[in-house]
């Protein structure tokens, strides 16, 4: 009897292994940006920045209302219905794209253009501030990253552990009144996206 259970435990120490070596080598983090951004969504985005509003967050339920005939208010109230995230990461290239232009805009001074945690305006690099470590590549290529926890931190804000020996630490302010909160989920869209499953710069005519 445990002679013919072994093929079986054999078997699936091997699909365990297997399962980690991808992990560990394959799928180093958040495509690159050159790599998951298409021009036009970085031109559409820029229009926004530049469209008056007071904030990313007014000039998308602004243009969402114009887009599907409603008012501004309606546009606000079905954005705040979103609990979970509308896009998939593995299956949305368009959705990386235009995840991936928002976190260059607001998040990559401090987490990096590599999201690595190597920002212009970080004291020193800060690898925690990365998305390229073990738990965050675990938790994308097996449960789609950690979405909950990351729109927390997005949208609340949140502070960094101690930089130095003066106790001093690193503040990442709310977007929640920066944002809408389908842009926060864009932006989560691009942290679940892996370099694993790009193969080229993203092309949008190849998606139609």
């Amino acid at each position: 009897m445990t002679k013919r259970k072994c093929p079986f435990i054999f078997a699936a120490l091997c699909s365990s292994a297997a399962l980690t070596l991808t992990i560990i080598t394959a799928c180093s983090g958040p495509q690159s940006l050159h790599v998951a951004i298409h021009p036009d969504d970085q031109a559409a985005y820029n229009a926004l920045l530049k469209s008056g509003e007071e904030s990313p967050r007014l000039a998308f339920y602004s243009r969402r209302a114009q887009q599907q005939g409603i008012t501004t208010q309606e546009a606000q109230d079905a954005d705040l219905a979103l609990s979970s995230n509308p896009f998939s990461a593995r299956r949305d290239p368009s959705a990386v794209s235009r995840g991936a232009v928002i976190f260059q805009s607001h998040c990559a001074s401090c987490h990096g253009d590599g999201a690595d945690g190597q920002g212009s305006q970080l004291p020193r690099p800060m690898p925690e501030l990365g998305f390229h470590g073990f738990a965050d590549r675990f938790a994308a290529t097996v449960h789609g990253g950690a979405p909950t926890k990351w729109f927390r931190a997005i949208n609340e804000g949140a502070t960094s552990e101690p930089v130095n020996e003066s106790g001093d630490v690193v503040e990442m302010p709310a977007f929640n009144e920066t944002l809408a909160r389908e842009q926060v989920w864009l932006v989560i869209t691009y942290l679940q996206s892996l370099d694993y499953f790009a193969e080229g710069p993203y092309d949008a005519q190849a998606n139609e």
